[in-house]
């Protein structure tokens, strides 16, 4: 391999990792995200239940199906 391939090579190495290392922070922002409104969905379903609500009315409430509202109870 002669000396410009070596240099052109260590250049692009670089870029790559700068763009894996790029790529994982928005992939872990947006995974952080979502486990926020997961998480928010949670608390929200888990108080209406506390406070008295069946399953059927939140659903009904925010328009998701009851086995959408006992999966997120579930997850968190």
């Amino acid at each position: 391999m002669c000396e410009a391939e070596k240099r052109w090579l260590e250049v692009k190495s670089k870029e790559w990792k700068a763009e894996g290392i790029e790529l994982g922070i928005k992939q872990g922002i947006e995974q952080e995200i979502e486990q926020g409104i997961a998480l928010s969905r949670f608390e929200v379903y888990q108080t209406m239940l506390d406070k008295g609500f069946s399953i059927k009315a939140i659903a009904s409430i925010f328009s998701v199906s009851e086995e959408s509202i006992k999966k997120t109870l579930m997850k968190v």
